[in-house]
């Protein structure tokens, strides 16, 4: 592991983004502190030991409730709204409990157990159509979309049964305003996409490049919010995810499967993240962020804004990342 990327930079400082002006302070030396919660993410405190090791011998087991996701509970949902054909294998519904009025969730395939890294190349391709499907039927009716994916219950899902959900609305408050807000400025003072901008520099960098495709780049931003965030971005640039050609798409998924799968191998896999940020106008660029749920939130986090990337800096992590997917074959 290379030592040059740190020896430029005191040990806890500040980084801030250079869209949002969100700040970061890298503080890895925490890494070190005890830990008697088991809940900040050491690899020895997320292994999880299946509910049904624990109940089997136990007669007073209660019999596990059926998935309302999996194929043949159809019922247990609302209407269907897209599937991949007749015989499903993506399945899209609303969803029961919504955040906003438009609210969907993509079943990724009738396996109970088999998220996205786990499945085949085409398999996930169908997923990232139904994405596209929804995206389409919301852009047609002016609205903004967003995608995303939590898998368990430090990311925020209830369900095990792995899916993704879509939120549309006429517009959304937060990170998306302030990052269509600030890419204007930024067009406006540069005449360049910011994205493009901070794409071509990292390219250059290397060191941040975690993996680099035909169409995609994937790199650990400078400023990361969360110790080994990833952030995706097309080479090509479009504001929208909605033209993403076919060749695109199977190359994507490729990219996709081997980010999440070197989490698994770094963090025993841990619950995570991954969301979709697309808008229907420039000098937008669609981009996908990745965080694994390997440390809880602080004081710090939730009383001031500020965020803490404590485990490792954002060379080293994308070091590490960069090395495990260079394994996959």
């Amino acid at each position: 592991m290379k030592d040059s990327a740190q020896t430029a930079k005191p040990q806890n400082h500040f980084i801030f983004d250079p869209l949002t002006g969100d700040a970061t302070i890298i503080a890895v030396n925490r890494a070190k502190r005890p830990d008697q919660t088991g809940s900040v993410g050491r690899k020895d405190s997320v292994s999880r030991t299946p509910v049904s090791s624990i109940v089997k011998d136990s007669a007073e087991a209660p019999k596990p409730k059926p998935c309302p996701f999996c194929k043949g509970n159809e019922s247990m949902t609302p209407a269907t709204l897209y599937q991949d054909e007749d015989d499903w294998n993506v399945r899209v519904f609303e969803n029961k409990f919504p955040l906003l009025e438009n609210h969907e969730v993509v079943v990724h395939s009738p396996d109970h157990d088999k998220d996205i890294e786990d499945l085949s190349t085409d398999e996930v391709v169908k997923i990232l159509r139904a994405y596209l499907n929804r995206l389409g039927i919301y852009n047609a009716e002016e609205k903004e979309v967003i995608i995303f994916n939590n898998r368990g219950g430090k990311a925020g899902a209830s369900l095990m049964h792995p899916h993704s959900q879509v939120v549309a609305s006429k517009g959304f408050p937060g990170t998306i305003e302030q990052e269509k807000s600030s890419a204007l400025h930024y067009y406006n003072s540069h005449v360049m996409c910011y994205w493009c901008h901070e794409m071509e520099k990292e390219i250059v960098n290397k060191q941040r490049v975690v993996l680099e495709s035909k169409h995609f780049v994937v790199y650990v931003p400078e400023a990361c919010r969360w110790s080994y965030e990833m952030r995706l971005l097309p080479k090509k640039h479009t504001p929208t995810f909605a033209y993403t050609t076919e060749p695109e798409l199977y190359d994507l998924a490729d990219v996709l499967q081997k980010v999440l799968k070197a989490y698994n191998h770094l963090f025993d896999r841990p619950d995570r993240n991954f969301w979709i940020h697309t808008e229907r106008y420039e000098p937008y660029h669609w981009h996908i962020g990745f965080i694994p749920h390997i440390k809880v939130f602080g004081a710090l986090e939730l009383g001031a804004g500020i965020w803490v990337s404590d485990k490792a800096t954002s060379e080293d992590a994308a070091a590490q990342l960069r090395d495990v997917i260079a394994t996959f074959k």
